[in-house]
């Protein structure tokens, strides 16, 4: 596919107190070799200290590199066959990366309730909720 009909890409995990905050840096940068890491510190339910890293890819050339990346891991491939489960009203695929897979250098999808959350926003016109399941079916298609 020449051009990608993704118009962003979004990950984002929480690191929890028990967890080393720069592996949870680590997994996530590997997961979304692109885009820049930002850190919202946040208070759980009953005081514990969170911390959400988030990254974000916006430019044509970062969001090719992250998806040639997932392909050739087979993560298209894996969420084709439930794309309707994916998507939102807005234009959205959704996806969860398992955090200590991609912590090991392996992109899976997650299994647990810990995982990277991922969101693609996609370009689709008009602006429908139909249209932009046609290609999100397309795009995964596509993959390699």
């Amino acid at each position: 596919m020449a051009d990608l009909p993704i118009r962003r890409i979004e990950a984002r995990t929480y690191c929890h107190a028990t967890e080393a905050e720069e592996r949870v840096a680590t997994a996530l940068l590997f997961a979304v070799p692109e885009g820049e890491t930002s850190r919202e510190p946040l208070e759980g339910h009953f005081g514990n200290s969170l911390v959400r890293l988030t990254r974000r890819v916006e430019k044509r050339p970062g969001i090719r590199a992250v998806w040639e990346r997932w392909s050739a891991a087979g993560v298209p491939t894996a969420i084709a066959h439930d794309v309707e489960a994916r998507m939102d009203q807005d234009g959205v695929l959704h996806f969860r990366l398992d955090k200590q897979a991609a912590y090991q250098q392996r992109l899976e999808l997650a299994k647990d309730s810990d995982p990277i959350d991922v969101r693609l926003k996609l370009i689709a016109y008009p602006a429908k909720p139909a249209e932009a399941r046609r290609v999100a079916h397309s795009i995964l298609a596509e993959a390699p």
